[in-house]
């Protein structure tokens, strides 16, 4: 059993906090926000929320290997399987994560380097 709510953000919203942590004042693009929820998803778990019932289930590594993190952060597209959507992490390990994302040079400048050599696209 999950906590309530409350105890859950949206990952686009923890992944918008990891963009302002790590590029203070620069404009958000869509591919940025993608890159940034995959670094996030290797240091606190992600979950989907039933959008019914308010349930939570917990991502495997497996399904997080094998898709990729579209639209800002908002879905997670596996092949051969409708996107998963309504992705959230817990509240609590966002600030923690967010400071690993900080102090880690080598990740920012990869994520930099990776946007400057990225198509820009509107997916």
């Amino acid at each position: 059993m999950h906590g309530p709510a409350s105890d859950y953000m949206p990952l686009p919203r923890a992944a918008s906090l990891a963009h302002e942590r790590l590029f203070p004042g620069a404009v958000k693009e869509v591919k940025t926000l993608d890159v940034l929820a995959l670094a996030l998803s290797a240091l606190v778990p992600l979950y989907q929320r039933d959008m019914e019932t308010g349930e939570l289930r917990p991502l495997s590594g497996e399904e997080v290997q094998a898709g990729r993190f579209t639209r800002g952060a908002t879905r997670l597209e596996i092949p051969g399987r409708e996107p998963l959507r309504f992705l959230v992490v817990p509240r609590g390990g966002v600030e923690g994560a967010l400071e690993k994302l900080a102090g880690d040079a080598l990740l920012a400048a990869r994520v930099s380097l990776t946007l400057r050599h990225s198509p820009r696209s509107f997916t």
